[in-house]
């Protein structure tokens, strides 16, 4: 039987004739590397600023309703004085539920007023600057008038007090991404209550 003989010019011809009859040549794979390399950069970046972007629109969204409830407080407060107790620091919702008052507005707090008020997913209070609660989307801290004048949101005589809801994976202190709720009112029944605002900086998103 005659055998083939394979010399190593033979063998190289032989591989080659092969790998452009089987898949991609060394030159084409590169070729698509590079290609590929040069579509993740382009992409990467319009991904990460629509993944801000809906973070944006759902924390605008989300002050929103808060404000509205805010000004929804208000107009109870007016049509039902008898669901306010004595001492005129606590409203009871038509719900049952008791929500804190100051300076006859609801107050800057989350966790036993707003959390009432709003209808929002994924939120929660937290005790620490970083949001990296798995189960969170968002997060809201309490701040006290000093954070907030800080910051330029109130004057120095301000001793009211508000909470300030920021995203998963963002540091509270470090990162301007946040909405907030301030309340310049400093007890239940001020010498002059002011309405509470509502702002945002979204200049580190």
């Amino acid at each position: 039987m005659h055998k083939a003989r394979f010399t190593p010019h033979n063998l190289c011809s032989y591989r080659t004739t092969k790998s452009l009859s089987s898949g991609f040549t060394l030159i084409e794979m590169i070729i698509v590397i590079v290609i590929l390399a040069v579509l993740a950069a382009v992409a990467a970046p319009k991904f990460i600023d629509l993944t801000k972007s809906a973070d944006q629109a759902v924390m605008k969204a989300q002050i929103a309703s808060v404000a509205a409830a805010r000004d929804l407080v208000t107009v109870q407060l007016t049509l039902h004085p008898e669901n306010l107790n004595a001492n005129k620091s606590r409203f009871t919702l038509k719900s049952g539920q008791r929500i804190r008052i100051r300076g006859g507005y609801a107050d800057g707090r989350w966790n036993n007023t707003f959390v009432h008020l709003v209808d929002v997913s994924k939120v929660g209070q937290v005790g620490t600057n970083d949001c990296d609660a798995e189960e969170l989307d968002f997060c809201v801290r309490h701040r006290n008038s000093g954070w907030f004048r800080n910051r330029g949101f109130a004057d120095n005589a301000s001793r009211g007090r508000g909470f300030v809801i920021y995203p998963q994976g963002y540091n509270l202190n470090s990162t301007k991404c946040y909405t907030f709720y301030y309340t310049p009112n400093d007890s239940v029944t001020p010498t002059n209550p002011e309405k509470p605002i509502t702002g945002s900086d979204f200049s580190e998103c």
